[in-house]
Formats: C-alpha cells, sequence, structure tokens
C-alpha cells in the first residue's frame, strides 16, 4: 500500500495507467535537484556526458515515459533521464478514454460532454497549479543540475504536448540544451520558434488542434530562414495529438508511429550531440 511519498505515488500511478504501453521499466528513481527522477543509464562509455531528457506530457512519470526512456536508451547508448516536474502531480492518463484515437474519429454527444467537464473541473485548475511561473523555475533547475551533478556535456531534450513547450524554452532563450525534439507540442506560439537556437526536429500528429497545421507551417517557415540552424519537422499519418507518447497499442499504424517517432529522436541525438 502506497505510504504517500512522492515515489509510491508515482508507483501507484504506473500501476493504474490507462492502456499503457506493454513491457516493464528497468530504470531507477534518483534525485536532481530535489526532482524524483527515472533514469536509465547508457550502455557506451564513450557516449557518457550526452544525455536525454524527456520532459513528460501532462500525464506526467507514468509507465509509458518510462519504457520509452528505456528504448532511447537502448537504441542511442545514452543516459537518458525523466524528470517529474509535477511532484506527483499529474493528470490521470484516463483522461484520454474521452478523445479521439485516429483522424475523423467522431465522439459521442456524452464524451464531449465529459471531455468538457474534465477540462472545466481537472485540467484548467492543474494548468494554473503547474503555470510557467510555477514549473519553468523547476525546469530550470533541474537541467543545470543536470551539467554540474551528473557531469553532463550536451543534452538533448524531448518534449511531449506540454513538456513540448519547454523542450523550446530550453533550446531557445534559456540556453538549457544543445538540441531538441517536440514531439505534438502545445501551449506553443511562432515566437518560440523565432527564439529557437539549436538543432530542433518535430515529430507531428496528422490531426492536432495543439498544434494545427497552420501554426506547423509557420514553425516551418521560421526555422528554414534560420540557415545556420538544423531543422526537420515530420508529419505522421493516421495519426492524433499524443501518439508518440502515448499510443494505442492495439493499432498498427499508431505504433509504427510511435516507433517512428523513437528512431527520429534517436537519430537526432546521435547527429547533434
Amino acid at each position: 500500500m502506497p505510504n504517500g511519498t512522492t515515489e509510491d505515488r508515482l508507483d501507484a500511478c504506473c500501476v493504474t495507467e490507462y492502456r499503457p504501453l506493454p513491457g516493464t521499466p528497468r530504470g531507477q528513481i534518483i534525485k536532481i535537484a530535489d526532482v524524483d527522477t527515472y533514469f536509465i543509464e547508457g550502455n557506451d562509455q564513450k557516449s557518457k556526458g550526452k544525455i536525454i531528457v524527456i520532459l513528460t506530457d501532462v500525464f506526467g512519470l507514468v509507465k509509458n515515459p518510462r519504457l520509452i526512456a528505456d528504448e532511447l536508451s537502448g537504441k542511442s547508448d545514452m543516459d537518458v533521464y525523466v524528470p517529474d516536474v509535477f511532484n506527483g502531480d499529474a493528470v490521470h492518463s484516463s483522461f484520454m478514454k474521452d478523445l479521439p484515437e485516429v483522424p475523423g474519429e467522431k465522439k459521442s454527444i456524452g464524451a464531449k460532454l465529459s471531455l468538457a467537464r474534465k477540462l472545466l473541473t481537472e485540467v484548467g485548475p492543474w494548468i494554473f497549479r503547474h503555470r510557467q511561473a510555477v514549473t519553468l523555475p523547476i525546469v530550470e533547475k533541474f537541467f543545470k543540475a543536470l551539467r554540474t551533478e551528473r557531469n553532463a556535456t550536451r543534452i538533448q531534450s524531448v518534449g511531449y504536448c506540454f513538456g513540448g513547450l519547454y523542450t523550446l524554452l530550453v533550446g531557445g532563450p534559456f540556453h538549457l540544451a544543445d538540441a531538441i525534439v517536440g514531439c505534438h507540442l502545445s501551449l506553443t506560439n511562432k515566437s518560440h520558434f523565432e527564439q529557437l537556437q539549436v538543432p530542433a526536429a518535430f515529430a507531428c500528429a496528422q490531426e492536432d488542434d495543439q498544434f494545427p497545421d497552420s501554426l506547423r507551417t509557420e514553425a516551418q517557415q521560421i526555422l528554414s530562414r534560420k540557415s545556420d540552424i538544423p531543422s526537420k519537422f515530420v508529419l505522421f499519418d493516421g495519426t492524433v495529438h499524443g501518439f508518440a507518447s502515448r499510443p494505442n497499442p492495439d493499432n498498427p499504424t499508431i505504433m509504427a508511429a510511435f516507433k517512428q517517432a523513437n528512431d527520429l529522436i534517436v537519430e537526432w541525438a546521435k547527429t547533434h550531440l
């Protein structure tokens, strides 16, 4: 029975996650800058100092990001860290039950009403509790600690949804990452792309109201004018927002896109770290 500690809450959430990926995480929970962090060590000593950081979506440090970290570490031979910047206070992944899973999917009126209620009573207050004024100092302290406490020399930040905003920030005006990958971003605008200063790749969903076609096109145009900064946008057919972090294990199209997004992250790290 969980005793109320942050690690116990993380473990309990991992067990009850909505439709998790198959497998068992192989890493461990450690403390970095007073933040509970999932850590999986890379196998190649030559890659020491080069690390990947995952900034999660609103569902936090549950099973899926741990398994993604394991896969990224296995393919890149680099250390991977996943900080719990929410301190155990994540949105439960059952929220996804009311969200579309494939492009063009229509939800019932009941599902739409349920989603609206959750947005108003659960997600709205959660976003306020974890607003930028609260979250950014935690992220900034964590990235700085990686260099001072973990001897990181090159860092790639990978951000999913909510974490995508902070990945853009650490790759921009805060000078905390050396390369970034954003997966189905949210809470972003064109200024975040204008301020980018490091190589940046993006895994984009075919249908995504959080990172719509218009913003993606504008972002591509902005980065195309930064000829000294490599950038790449990959659009994955048959996907919606969340495919790279919360794929349906029973949908082969989405699982293929999920694997390809992981390969993009590894390719980017190997190229730019």
